[in-house]
């Protein structure tokens, strides 16, 4: 259902790496360099370069974690839903939210939505809000039992585990 290895961005990073070491060779050989050296000494460079540099916040938009967190919808009649509320996204990317109960199947979810993440005001890269339709069991005395999840599907990271009580009784 998810696609949790690798984004392919590993390669796209590995193939500009060797046309900037192509180009360096090009360039140093136009000079009279010796392009073996060349050749090895920019290598070097573009994968210490890659190790330490951009690769490090590859999985991040914008350099942040992205981040969700489950408040409960006001309600006249006493029935709380839960809402999901996001931020550190990438804007106008696609977002997968999922919910694991405790002791359902490991790692199927029970309830799952795609939501594109859009500019808020207060909020850190691209957001959202969404009512999710499930109870707030909470409001009524119960324990934590399912887990929350959202994934930036541009950067293919995880957010943070919000814990929820969902399925009052069960």
């Amino acid at each position: 259902m998810f696609n949790i290895t690798g984004s392919g961005r590993r390669t796209t990073t590995l193939g500009l790496a060797a046309l900037f070491a192509a180009a360096a060779v090009a360039t140093t050989t136009g000079c009279g360099g010796n392009p073996d050296t060349a050749a090895r000494t920019n290598a070097a460079k573009s994968a210490s370069a890659t190790a330490t540099g951009p690769a490090a916040v590859e999985g991040k938009a914008y350099g942040y974690n992205p981040y969700i967190w489950a408040t409960r919808s006001p309600s006249t009649i006493g029935v709380y839903g839960l809402v999901l509320r996001g931020q550190s996204f990438t804007i106008g990317g696609q977002v997968k939210m999922v919910l694991y109960k405790d002791g359902g199947v490991p790692g199927v979810p029970v309830w799952y939505k795609t939501t594109t993440a859009r500019s808020l005001s207060g909020r850190h890269g691209g957001a959202f809000n969404i009512t999710t339709g499930l109870l707030d069991c909470t409001a009524y005395g119960y324990a934590k039992n399912s887990t929350l999840m959202a994934l930036d599907v541009t950067t293919n990271t995880w957010s943070n585990k919000a814990r929820v009580s969902t399925g009052c009784g069960n």
